[in-house]
């Protein structure tokens, strides 16, 4: 069993509190404020939030929309280190092995100029590139051993981001999606900034919703079914990889570690260098329970991942191996915000490389996994 260290989310109520505070009552045809997130404390308290403001007013003659993207982030989450402190591998929690738990109070930043070369019906671009400047500065609530990982004591790190996506993604009011988005991309840290965070990736997604039934109606939602379906793959190196890089997929938007994405895997765990993951799911939807922003989802999934090589390890570093799990779950979505429900599954690939080898999980799940 992990152990989490916990401690009070103090920290993210004063930053909750401080971006409704500043956060404009107004917004414009060329500007739009919010906030996105929130962040999680041990899985389900809200526990932190991301301030964003994107601008659309700067004309360069372009065929589509021009955008200047802020955004100011901060939370008190939990972290675990799934390796051995001395020799980087993976850690054997059936052979006695305890996971490194820590909180870190963080915050994050994003700067990007975003350009759009063709528009979709909704006037939203469909063809875009992107260019992002990223500053985090990550603070740990323990001493750990930075022998393998020179971040293990925090971190203030810099890096940029160039890539390209599509995007079709649409949703009805019945809240049917349909559509494709792609995306691919490359950051750099630069170590003459922070050589403890001297790194490179590359990273490609798509993901797709293809509609399957829509019971017609003219008003909320009675009952809708849709396959949606990602693919992801990262593949990231340097002479100082830090610690968030290994157990992410980059892109725009990070997505956790490998053993996050497979449901039923340990969190934080399979940590490579190059990650892949598969996940497949039938969602059905509906009936609308009084307001059409509040209805039940029912689904179930396959997940398939595999990993490659762990930075730093000693016995571990060309490591490779797939894992796999199948499963269901149900949620209830409200507004938008949020689907809180269950989830749970089976194993289909035992989870040897940490020890632990019951087939069967289940979770309570504040989101739905894509």
């Amino acid at each position: 069993m992990i152990r989490y260290h916990r401690n009070r989310s103090v920290f993210a109520l004063v930053v909750l509190i401080l971006a409704a505070g500043f956060m404009p009552a107004f917004a414009d045809d060329d500007l739009a404020v919010g906030l996105t997130g929130p962040r999680f404390l041990n899985g389900f308290i809200p526990s932190g939030t991301d301030f964003t403001v994107d601008y659309t007013g700067l004309d360069l003659g372009a065929p589509a929309v021009t955008r200047l993207f802020l955004k100011l982030g901060g939370g008190y989450e939990n972290k675990l280190l799934l390796r051995e402190p001395d020799t980087g591998d993976p850690l054997s929690l059936a052979g006695g092995g305890v996971a490194i738990g820590y909180d870190s109070p963080n915050f994050q930043w994003e700067a990007a100029f975003i350009q759009g070369f063709s528009t979709r019906p909704d006037g939203d671009n469909a063809r875009e590139v992107f260019l992002f400047y990223r500053g985090r500065y990550d603070i740990h609530d323990k001493d750990l051993d930075d022998s393998v990982f020179e971040d293990a004591n925090g971190l203030f790190g810099t890096s940029f981001l160039v890539g390209a996506s599509y995007d079709t993604v649409v949703r009805d009011r019945h809240r049917l999606k349909k559509g494709i988005h792609a995306e691919a991309s490359a950051e750099w840290g630069p170590g003459f900034i922070n050589p403890n965070s001297d790194f490179w990736r590359v990273s490609a997604k798509v993901i797709g919703f293809l509609p399957i039934f829509d019971l017609p109606t003219d008003g909320e939602n009675l009952f809708n079914m849709y396959l949606a379906t990602l693919a992801s793959a990262d593949l990231a190196g340097g002479d100082s990889v830090p610690i968030y890089v290994n157990q992410s997929f980059g892109g725009r938007d990070l997505r956790d570690s490998l053993g996050n994405c497979v449901r039923g895997y340990e969190k934080s765990s399979y940590d490579s260098l190059f990650k892949a993951v598969g996940n497949l799911e039938l969602r059905i939807v509906g009936p609308a329970l009084g307001l059409e922003s509040i209805l039940p989802y029912l689904y179930g999934f396959f997940d398939a991942g595999y990993y490659d090589s762990f930075y730093g390890s000693t016995s571990f570093a060309d490591e490779a191996g797939l894992i796999m799990s199948s499963g269901g779950g149900f949620a209830i979505g409200l507004f938008d915000f949020a689907q809180i429900g269950f989830v749970g599954g089976y194993k289909l690939v035992e989870d040897s490389l940490y020890g632990i080898h019951e087939p069967t999980f289940v979770s309570f799940k504040f989101m739905l996994h894509f």
